[in-house]
């Protein structure tokens, strides 16, 4: 089981939306922190993500800086849920 996924909203077939909530569906990828990227961003999508069960949303192009912070936080989050 991955630590933290990366999930990218643009997706062939499924969207990164409809993926993540069979996997939020699935116990063993319930609690696994999922960050949403999508390069179409537009008003209501950071929502929809968190909807369906993302931890947390960027918008491409992914801000370098701000990326490390976001997988650290999301990787101590993961940690915590599972003591």
């Amino acid at each position: 089981r991955p630590d933290l996924i990366i999930m990218d909203i643009q997706l062939p077939k499924l969207n990164g939306l409809e993926v993540t909530r069979k996997l939020r569906e699935t116990p063993d990828f319930s609690q696994v922190p999922i960050i949403a990227l999508t390069a179409y961003a537009m008003k209501g999508d950071k929502e929809k993500a968190i909807e369906a069960g993302c931890d947390a949303y960027l918008s491409k192009p992914i801000d370098t800086r701000e990326l490390p912070g976001v997988i650290a936080q999301m990787l101590l989050q993961g940690q915590k849920d599972n003591v």
